[in-house]
């Protein structure tokens, strides 16, 4: 299911919403009618929670299907809401805006280029991906500008069809380039989406759409 939509009146969803397969985090402050749209549409379940006591989900964590990965402004009570069937660790890092600079999904990692070694190994042993650091030409935030499912990928429009093939291969699905948001290149904190359907941001256009929709085979 497709549903363009905005989250506390904002397109840009990615920034509040964080998602895989199973489960997806949401702001414990979010109204019930949204809610209801984004488990329907994604198809999942829903953990509410804030996040050092913000609503920003989607920047500070990121996800797959073995683990959760938090900036470490998490609370215990914060911490206590996360399933345990999940593999979690609470980040110690310079960085700590995880969902915008980690590009993850079951086979690989894709992460900022300021990383230290440590955090690293937590991404590698906690999601059970291999684990890389780089970036998009000049674009470092790489989880912000990037979208990946496990069935395809979207890239910034700026990449070359030898880095797009480069990056399928690492992340094992299908790249393609777009945008969303009318013309933005963040199309991961405009766009929330699984393999079962997707939140788009309300200011993307048809074109952009029917864009995304072919890239994640929804």
């Amino acid at each position: 299911m497709i549903q363009k939509t905005r989250v506390f009146n904002s397109p840009f969803l990615g920034v509040y919403l964080r998602t895989w397969e199973k489960y997806t985090l949401v702001p414990s402050n979010l109204d019930r009618d949204m809610s209801r749209i984004i488990s329907e549409s994604l198809g999942t379940e829903l953990i509410e929670l804030t996040l050092g006591g913000t609503k920003l989900l989607g920047s500070l964590s990121a996800m797959n299907s073995k683990g959760i990965l938090l900036s470490n402004i998490a609370s215990d009570e914060e911490k206590s809401k996360i399933p345990s069937d999940l593999n979690i660790a609470f980040l110690k890092d310079q960085i700590n805006a995880l969902g915008n600079d980690i590009l993850v999904n079951d086979k690989a990692a894709l992460v900022h280029e300021d990383f230290d070694r440590k955090s690293l190994r937590v991404i590698e042993d906690i999601l059970d991906v291999e684990v890389r650091k780089g970036s998009f030409g000049e674009i470092k935030t790489i989880g912000s500008c990037g979208l990946i499912t496990t069935q395809g990928l979207i890239l910034p429009p700026s990449m070359s069809d030898e880095e797009i093939d480069e990056m399928s291969n690492f992340f094992g699905v299908k790249g393609k380039i777009g945008t969303a948001n009318f013309g933005s290149l963040y199309v991961g904190a405009s766009v929330v989406a699984n393999s079962k359907g997707a939140l788009i941001g309300e200011d993307s256009t048809t074109i952009e759409i029917s864009n995304i929709e072919e890239a994640l085979n929804l």
